[in-house]
């Protein structure tokens, strides 16, 4: 699609794609698989853990693993959205950002508590994703504040590209590192925060994943990702499982997320899934999401339902939780591809209307909960 002009708009950075000029990254979909696994085996052992009094679960798979994961997931999304917005007009952006994460978010959070608990009804408040503190009712088990961090994130690129700031995405992407670095030191007290108010995102440590995934695509044309930065990678997320500031922790993981990424792509192999077990972990990739969405309302239900051996329930659980994203993966991908060819086929002023309709009530709700107590 070509990319719309605007007198407002400045004309995108002539930029050959990190990723576009590529295959499917077929080792980034592992990637994917790999975050969504390591954030339901934290979730699954802590909840195992606290009903059963079995500590040696979390022990294994402490809260780092949850911490790397979400690094992972947006360390991947900021190097994505750095390359896109180079190629993309700011409302195309944005209007397939939302077309990505809501769909989905929005059938979990309307069936999955009427299946496992009987409970009916939604929070649009908390549907919207906007950072408006602990006001929203969640119904997936408080997996949405990495959503919410998400669109924060988007919201912010977007801005950058409609004032014509793509140029020095990459300087404000220091300087947003910079400031969790300043929030860690001066705001310990909130790191471990996940709704929060649209002021206090830029200062948490969660967002330093992102702004670093924003470097990639330049540090991969630096060839700065060399395979022997693996070790570094794995020694910060080893540290980090050790580390009970959760700040240092999110900070650690995020340096270990953006090197392992930009590994992953700047030596991206291609290669066909020859067996079983390759095409099994592409498609873990590809339902990545919606094992992070339906995971806490499968494991709770488990833990809550069968009595079993502390270890047999926390298997059953992830078994249970990856089956039930099988489904809710397929239906994700047949709908985002569905909406991203009408958005694409949609008027250009329509995309353009669409996307400041939804800037506009994204900043008013942030801006009227800053003052709800």
């Amino acid at each position: 699609m070509a990319v719309m002009s605007a007198p407002d708009v400045a004309e995108p950075v002539i930029h050959q794609s990190v990723f576009q000029r590529r295959a499917r990254n077929r080792n980034l979909q592992w990637l994917r698989g790999a975050a969504a696994l390591f954030v339901l085996l934290s979730h699954a052992s802590h909840q195992a853990s606290f009903l059963f009094d079995f500590p040696a679960l979390t022990r294994s798979f402490n809260h780092g693993f949850a911490v790397l994961g979400v690094a992972v997931f947006f360390a991947i999304s900021g190097a994505l959205m750095a390359d896109i917005i180079k190629t993309t007009s700011p409302y195309e952006f944005l209007i397939h950002r939302i077309i990505r994460i809501y769909p989905l978010l929005i059938v979990c959070s309307i069936v999955l508590p009427v299946v496992f608990f009987g409970i009916y009804g939604i929070d649009l408040r908390a549907l919207s994703l906007v950072p408006i503190g602990d006001k929203g009712n969640f119904r997936l088990g408080t997996v949405e504040w990495t959503l919410i961090f998400e669109l924060f994130f988007y919201v912010v690129i977007f801005f950058v590209s409609i004032l014509g700031y793509v140029r020095k995405l990459e300087a404000i992407a220091v300087g947003a590192i910079v400031l969790t670095v300043i929030g860690v030191i001066v705001r310990p007290e909130i790191q471990g925060a996940i709704f929060v108010k649209i002021y206090e995102i830029p200062l948490l440590s969660a967002t330093a994943a992102f702004a670093g995934g924003l470097l990639i695509p330049r540090l991969i044309e630096m060839k700065a990702f060399q395979p022997g930065l693996t070790g570094v990678a794995m020694a910060c997320a080893m540290l980090a499982s050790t580390i009970d500031d959760i700040g240092v922790c999110r900070l650690l993981g995020a340096l270990s997320a953006v090197l392992v990424v930009g590994i992953v792509i700047s030596h991206d192999q291609h290669a066909d899934d020859a067996n079983l077990l390759c095409r099994a972990a592409t498609k873990l990739g590809d339902w990545s999401y919606a094992i992070y969405l339906c995971h806490m309302s499968v494991l709770t239900f488990v833990f809550t339902s069968i009595s079993a051996p502390p270890v047999v329930e926390w298997i059953l659980a992830m078994g249970a939780a990856i089956l039930v994203a099988i489904p809710l993966g397929m239906i994700d991908i047949r709908l985002y591809g569905w909406l991203r060819r009408r958005s694409n086929g949609a008027n250009p002023q329509t995309i353009r209307r669409w996307a400041w309709i939804y800037v506009c009530v994204y900043l008013i709700m942030a801006f009227v909960f800053i003052f709800k107590s």
